[in-house]
């Protein structure tokens, strides 16, 4: 919950945040479980330019209440081994029960494909969509001299897409002659990947740390499978690129006292790198990149860690979340983004961990994400623009357990 973890050097999850500071653990196993609950509450309003009195508006339901990781590493001398399984991307379940902005617009447009006077409203519509990054990485980190070390390996990754909607038509202009109409999508997709990572991390001082490591870009080639519904969005074998983008992660931790450590983070996420397929543009009918669209992202924190007894640690960070968009409204036109809310948030974040006994410590957390109130006009009826207007509010609960063997 310090939200800056890069230049940590105390538990088997710096696998993922900074793998050559793996030979600054004691020598021996050591395993890191932990699990997170997402509460995450976006909602958008809308209404269509044929209706615009008509004002619709959805919003996330349920909780996400299983986010776990696992990582594990043996350190012995010089040099340690590592591995895990944790979610690298994704990691939640957009779920719309009563419908959203997407299938509004796919209920609009089988409604104007319709006999004319057939129907004349969506009676009921919904959308429930899961994205999850499985990752296995393995790690092997050597310590050059007491103040500097690296680390090299590979991971592995699992891409796992569900997707299920449907919308209804009724109120036929026939009455119970013509009855409702259904359509349904449903659908999975997979992909499987490898990347490379590296890192090196550098202690000039007792007090100053310095880490940095690179990950690859990781090709995901997505094959849709499983096709349930009375429609297919793709074909059963379909393959579509969303590949994993390349990331530079960078840390530094400073002792300021004693007691207290003061430490910062820096990820810059080469989105624009990686092939995420195209998009047809409605404005006018030409593909376009769609990362290009989406542009880079980094994130930076900063985090505080409190030593109140030496079984007590306390924690406080906070991390900013930057989008930077190429066109923003040329890649909403996507389907999901307005679901899952992609645009600039702050994160906050609180915590603790307590030192049972020399082999056992708990980690608990809690942090809240904040979003401005925000309008992303819509192109998708294109040339007339459909102002979306968002909220969101985000919750997060974790806890942890650190064994040292």
């Amino acid at each position: 919950c310090s939200n800056t973890r890069n230049a940590a050097t105390d538990e088997a999850d710096i696998v993922n945040y900074n793998p050559a500071g793996l030979v600054r653990l004691v020598d021996g196993f050591h395993i890191n479980l932990s699990n997170q609950t997402m509460f995450r509450k976006p909602e958008h309003s809308f209404a269509l330019p044929n209706n615009p009195s008509k004002v619709y508006k959805f919003g996330q339901d349920g909780v996400d209440p299983f986010l776990p990781m696992f990582y594990a590493a043996y350190k012995h001398n010089k040099w340690a081994l590592a591995s895990g399984v944790y979610i690298s991307g994704g990691g939640a379940t957009a779920n719309y029960p009563d419908g959203s902005f997407n299938t509004t617009l796919l209920g609009a447009m089988y409604l104007g494909a319709s006999t004319p006077g057939h129907y004349q409203s969506i009676v009921d519509q919904y959308l429930k969509a899961s994205s999850f990054y499985l990752t296995v990485p393995l790690i092997f980190s050597y310590s050059l001299n007491d103040k500097l070390s690296i680390a090299a390996g590979g991971r592995f990754i699992k891409g796992m897409n569900k997707t299920e909607a449907g919308i209804t038509l009724g109120d036929s202009e026939y009455g119970t002659v013509v009855p409702d109409y259904s359509a349904t999508v449903k659908y999975k997709e997979d992909a499987t990947g490898f990347g490379g990572v590296i890192g090196i991390f550098y202690q000039p001082t007792e007090k100053l740390a310095l880490s940095v490591h690179y990950e690859t870009g990781v090709k995901l080639d997505f094959e849709t499978k499983d096709n349930e519904g009375t429609m297919a969005l793709a074909a059963d074998g379909t393959k579509k690129r969303r590949d994993l983008p390349a990331t530079l992660c960078t840390g530094a931790s400073y002792k300021a006292t004693d007691k207290l450590t003061v430490a910062a983070d820096f990820n810059y996420f080469f989105q624009t790198s990686a092939d995420w397929g195209k998009i047809q543009s409605p404005r006018d009918g030409k593909y376009y990149e769609s990362s290009e669209a989406a542009g880079d992202c980094y994130t930076a924190g900063l985090g505080f860690a409190y030593d109140v007894t030496p079984k007590l640690q306390l924690n406080l960070g906070t991390k900013y979340t930057a989008f930077l968009y190429d066109d923003q409204k040329l890649y909403y036109t996507k389907m999901g983004l307005y679901e899952v809310v992609k645009y600039n948030n702050l994160n906050i974040g609180i915590g603790g961990s307590y030192k049972i006994n020399e082999r056992f410590q708990v980690d608990l957390g809690a942090g809240r994400t904040f979003w401005n109130d925000k309008t992303i006009n819509s192109i998708a009826a294109y040339p007339t623009e459909i102002p979306v207007k968002i909220t969101d509010k985000g919750y997060v609960i974790a806890v942890g357990l650190d064994i040292t063997l």
